[in-house]
């Protein structure tokens, strides 16, 4: 079919005609599929008169600044390098879309499906992602800078090195995500779903990760000083080395988890919950607020509990061999069918209230 091109002053949704070029088309008069290159002008315009189609169009280096692309399909088209700074994509199709480099700077791209999408490198600041999908989506070293990602679908996504700092991420689900090396310190991730996802090496210093579900996520080497994990699930959660220095894990189910080598002091693990074993070997726990908690079968040898507050927790077939309690409050502890020899007891108020010499 001829293409036939318009004229340079069609009305586009800036109000400006654009004369960088995009791409050749072909297809049919009604809802056909454009590829290659054609003017900007022209997109704009096709736009406009109700096409949608755009997939596999060759939108490189373009210059779409403040545009009306809602519910647009440019499923698999290279948009690599353009500015789409200020671009309403809401509810578009950008599955498997090359959008690396690109400044999407105070975009909109609510509901849009992105899944697959190569996002890498690209500067995200105030993006509108609520409710988008995402999966699988390439997004390493990305800046997330005041991003709104509420209710947005990353399951999959690999978002290595990006940063989230100032961005919204509540109700967000990261589920088998890779987030090594991402920084996430301050961040507000309420109710998300991390859930398998990789954290190595992730930075989540003073997050607020409340009532998260972190089933067998890879914590390993985080920093998570001053997190706060209260209520959330660690069933399998690999927490190894990990510093959490001043968590609270309050009400937090934790079974199976790896705690081993990692830095657990002034921790509160009040009234945390653990039916199955809790690996805690060779782990500093010294301050550390484990008021009430139900560590069943746990293993603490040669773990450090200087100083630390046990009252009322159960310790029931705890494992407390070569371990240190010194200072320790153990009032009203549940010791039974637990292993402790060779503890160390000195200043350590015992289960009946005296004080060890």
């Amino acid at each position: 079919m001829a293409f036939t091109k318009q004229p340079n002053n069609c009305p586009t949704s800036t109000g400006q005609p654009l004369d960088r070029r995009v791409g050749l088309s072909s297809g049919l008069k009604k809802q056909r599929t454009w590829t290659g290159f054609m003017d900007i002008e022209q997109l704009l315009w096709q736009y406009e008169q109700g096409d949608r189609e755009f997939a596999h169009l060759d939108l490189r280096h373009s210059d779409l600044v403040q545009v009306d692309f809602r519910e647009i399909n440019l499923s698999r088209a290279t948009l690599e390098w353009s500015n789409l700074s200020g671009i309403d994509l809401s509810y578009a199709t950008l599955d498997h879309a090359d959008l690396a480099n690109t400044r999407l700077m105070s975009a909109k791209l609510v509901g849009a499906d992105c899944t697959g999408a190569d996002l890498s490198e690209t500067d995200l600041s105030w993006v509108d992602f609520s409710s988008a999908v995402l999966v699988g989506a390439n997004l390493t070293h990305a800046q997330f800078k005041q991003t709104c990602l509420v209710d947005a679908d990353l399951e999959g996504a690999n978002l290595s090195g990006a940063n989230f700092v100032g961005a919204n991420l509540t109700g967000v689900n990261l589920r088998r995500a890779d987030l090594t090396d991402a920084n996430l310190s301050g961040m507000d991730l309420t109710g998300a779903n991390l859930s398998r996802a990789d954290l190595t090496g992730a930075d989540l210093r003073g997050a607020n990760l409340d009532h998260v579900n972190m089933y067998k996520a890879d914590l390993s080497q985080c920093q998570l000083r001053n997190s706060n994990f209260e209520g959330a699930f660690f069933q399998g959660a690999n927490l190894s080395r990990a510093n959490l220095k001043g968590v609270n894990l309050g009400s937090a189910i934790m079974r199976e988890v790896n705690l081993s080598l990692v830095n657990l002091s002034e921790i509160n693990l009040r009234g945390v919950s653990s039916s199955e074993e809790l690996n805690l070997s060779n782990t500093c726990l010294k301050g550390a607020i484990l008021q009430g908690a139900i560590l069943k079968n746990a293993n603490f040898d040669y773990a450090l509990l200087h100083r630390a507050l046990l009252v009322s927790v159960n310790l029931q077939g705890a494992n407390l061999v070569d371990s240190s309690l010194r200072g320790a409050d153990l009032r009203n502890a549940n010791f039974r069918n637990s292993h402790i020899s060779n503890i160390t007891l000195t200043e350590t108020i015992m289960p009946d209230g005296s004080v060890h010499p």
